[in-house]
């Protein structure tokens, strides 16, 4: 072979060979619907205002099929404008037969004709009446997936009532900072776009640390999660996306114990009442994951830390003390598919506290002689939460009871009585203010009520110093004030 010959072959490779495919954007002329199948009379998806950029995929008679603001759909091709110079594309269509019983077959003799555009504006219509839905090969979405965003909304009535659906409500969300949106869910894949803080985020499925994320105009790619400032959808009743977070509180508690002897005339420690201000810190965590449209399982674990200020006063000592509170919860959820984001809980957990005297053993500290006390038992309870009670407020409130099932520990020697058992209420309220989109304040109040009973006397060898002989009971009344911060994962 020549030279000549050599660079004419390669001269013609280079001119030949494909450049690089971008993806076309279109632009709306006017506001229209996007439909989830070709037709009008296909569920409606959502409604996209005049002027919006959108990713065009394929076109199909007089439809075309876009993605935006997430969502892939079909809109009339009238309602679009086309690039300057392109106002036709390829049509990634099936040729179909010509309405009226013709064919594509259009000369005589059964020459081929030209693109049948008339007969296929036809057939694409016949979606309309209820017909034969056109069939595209669409091309591939960013992810390397057909699109399945095509499948009909399960919409309720339109507030405006033109159309029968209501357009899906989408999880969005934002970035602090300018970042890098990749291709792959991987830290050396190539760049897809870059978001600042104003882009809007459509978050699509989570892969490990990863969540795919689209924008309005059809960039689509992938971020680490922990990047997001995660919302809730517009108008929706809440993300389906797993829910984790962590909380910290300050406050103050009133702890008041008291016991009563029936009969007995004597003041401690027949019958007594004693109370002490403390201060708080609250910790709790808890984690919750959808379980299919809406349900939510998950747990919690909060622990309480009361340290009493100054501490209960008898005989002219002040007895210090401390009060430890764990709980354990396993959670079920339902979604009541509100605007407001309101859930029902049901709770199942395990209780335990724990009330310390400060050198109980040493008489000339522990004047009174208080024995230190445990208990624990299985709890039930519920709660309610409506976390979007306004745009920044939300409002929780629970309530959990001991029944049965208690073990009730004191002290060795300074025991009150034999056998002893308890019931509870434990009431609670949280008021959160929604500071930053990852960020609560949090203000809480809590009321603990505890019943304890003894069905039998105190040993002989309890130094408690009962008298009488009759069978105790008493009671413990915590009201706690706590102020704080919520941190979402």
């Amino acid at each position: 072979m020549s030279v000549k010959v050599l660079l004419v072959v390669l001269l013609l490779g280079i001119v030949a060979w494909p450049k690089p495919g971008h993806a076309e954007k279109v632009k709306t002329n006017q506001s229209t619907k996007l439909y989830s199948r070709a037709g009008e009379q296909s569920p409606v998806i959502l409604t996209v205002k005049s002027g919006q950029l959108m990713t065009l995929l394929a076109q199909d008679g007089r439809w075309l099929k876009v993605r935006t603001a997430g969502r892939t759909g079909w809109i009339p091709r009238s309602k679009v404008d086309m690039p300057d110079g392109e106002e036709e594309i390829a049509r990634n269509t099936r040729r179909r037969p010509f309405v009226d019983g013709r064919g594509t077959k259009r000369g005589f003799g059964g020459e081929g004709g030209p693109e049948d555009r008339i007969g296929a504006d036809a057939a694409g219509d016949a979606g309309d009446e209820g017909g034969a839905e056109p069939r595209s090969r669409s091309t591939r979405s960013p992810k390397g997936d057909d699109d399945g965003d095509d499948q009909p909304s399960r919409g309720t009535k339109d507030p405006d009532g033109d159309d029968g659906t209501k357009e899906a409500s989408r999880t969005m969300a934002h970035v602090s900072e300018k970042t890098v949106i990749l291709n792959d869910p991987k830290k050396d894949s190539d760049e897809s776009f870059t978001a600042g803080p104003k882009t809007v985020l459509y978050v699509g499925e989570s892969t490990g640390t990863w969540t795919f994320v689209e924008t309005d105009e059809g960039d689509a790619g992938y971020v680490l999660t922990s990047k997001l400032d995660i919302e809730e959808p517009q108008g929706g009743s809440g993300g389906r996306m797993r829910a984790i977070d962590a909380r910290g509180r300050l406050g103050v508690t009133l702890v008041r114990q008291s016991l009563s002897t029936p009969g007995a005339m004597g003041v401690l420690p027949e019958n007594y009442s004693a109370s002490s201000s403390s201060l708080t810190i609250a910790l709790g965590g808890s984690v919750l994951y959808p379980y299919r449209t809406r349900y939510w399982v998950g747990g919690e674990l909060t622990y309480d830390f009361d340290k009493a200020i100054p501490g209960i006063s008898y005989m002219n000592q002040t007895i210090s003390f401390s009060y430890h509170v764990f709980n354990l919860r396993a959670v079920a959820g339902y979604d009541l598919q509100k605007k407001n984001g309101m859930t029902v809980y049901g709770r199942l957990g395990l209780h335990y506290d724990s009330f310390q005297v400060a050198d109980v053993a040493n008489f000339t500290q522990n004047t009174a002689k208080l024995p230190n006390q445990t208990i624990t038992a299985p709890t039930l309870g519920g709660a309610l939460s409506i976390p979007r009670l306004t745009k920044e407020i939300g409002l929780k409130v629970s309530l959990d009871v001991i029944l049965l099932g208690s073990s009730v520990a004191q002290t060795k020697n300074l025991e009150d009585g034999t056998d002893p058992s308890t019931k509870a209420l434990f009431l609670g309220g949280v008021f959160s203010y929604r500071w930053k989109p990852k960020m609560d304040l949090q203000a809480t109040y809590d009321l603990t009520y505890e019943s304890l009973s003894f069905s039998g006397l105190p040993p002989p060898t309890s130094q408690r110093g009962h008298m009488g002989t009759a069978i105790r009971s008493g009671s413990d009344l915590n009201n706690a004030l706590s102020v704080g911060i919520a941190y979402a994962f």
